[in-house]
């Protein structure tokens, strides 16, 4: 099967490039928000930190549909951590933490002097909202965590971490296709080909005629010190920061990372959670899905 690169227009965003605090060059995309005649003012921006291995491309139908909505668009950026997407990989793999990570977002915020704004947080991104709003809960309005909690199911772990280790180099689209359903299906039954061809595009791009990775393969290599037969850390305390923002939590039906239990006791913690499951996925939705991007504009769109 003859499949071109799954790459988006790239008059549909902005690339902006930074320094980090350690001199590393990082990238981030910009969706700007589309002014209609029906849409008189702008909405508060959106900040989307990607997955473990992902990068900003994983938002991209999103991204698009709530900077261009008619009646209430918003700048949305979506940020390449080091070593994903366009970022500059780190010498040290040591340095690929949620820590780190969470200097970098604050870097890109003082670069493109962000104050005021929304967090869309996936999986790992979920992470980093969490470390990010117990040091600048003035600026953040409202918070999405999609598939994350303070709860990490060890075997949906050990998967994730297992794929970042052992990912193969297909040597076409359709093969890279095809590898994304061997490895996805049996959590993402609902998906279909254009589906697939976008999640491969997340973890591969195409150098002079040949699939690489957009990740660099080290990041798995923090996780080789956990003791997955054992209960992980929980993140109940970096929670408690949430408390004083509007969430919405979306969980997959499918998740083997964010349990329906853990999910239960969040939405009975959080006097202002709103949670959402998303039918025939699971970690972590890939949020492209009209239902989803409808419920996330709706929400973000709310008042108070």
């Amino acid at each position: 099967m003859n499949m071109s690169a799954p790459q988006p227009q790239t008059n549909e965003w902005t690339e902006l490039v930074f320094t980090s605090h350690d001199g590393l060059r990082l990238a981030a995309r910009h969706y700007s928000a589309y002014r209609s005649v029906t849409s008189n003012t702008v909405q508060k921006p959106l900040i989307c930190l990607s997955g473990m291995a992902g990068n900003s491309s994983e938002f991209h139908d999103l991204a698009l549909f709530l900077s261009t909505h008619g009646q209430q668009p918003r700048d949305v950026y979506a940020l390449d951590y080091r070593g994903r997407g366009n970022s500059q990989a780190d010498p040290g793999s040591a340095n690929y933490t949620s820590y780190v990570e969470l200097r970098d977002i604050l870097d890109f915020l003082i670069a493109f002097d962000i104050h005021h704004f929304d967090v869309l947080g996936s999986s790992r991104g979920g992470i980093n909202t969490m470390l990010l709003a117990t040091v600048r809960p003035a600026a953040i309005g409202r918070i999405i965590l999609n598939d994350l909690g303070p709860v990490l199911e060890p075997d949906g772990l050990a998967r994730l971490l297992g794929h970042l280790e052992n990912m193969p180099l297909p040597a076409s689209w359709g093969e890279a296709c095809d590898l994304m359903r061997s490895m996805y299906q049996l959590h993402f039954p609902a998906l279909d080909d254009e589906d697939w061809r976008v999640l491969a595009g997340r973890y591969f791009k195409e150098e002079d005629g040949q699939l690489s990775l957009t990740f660099d393969k080290r990041l798995g290599l923090g996780g080789r010190h956990l003791d997955l037969q054992k209960t992980l850390p929980d993140m109940w305390g970096q929670y408690l920061a949430l408390f004083r923002f509007p969430l919405l939590i979306i969980r997959g039906e499918h998740s083997d990372m964010l349990s329906c239990k853990t999910l239960e006791h969040m939405h009975t913690l959080h006097w202002n959670a709103k949670a959402v499951t998303v039918p025939g996925q699971g970690h972590a939705p890939l949020l492209r899905d009209k239902a989803s991007m409808q419920t996330i504009q709706a929400f973000l769109a709310e008042k108070n």
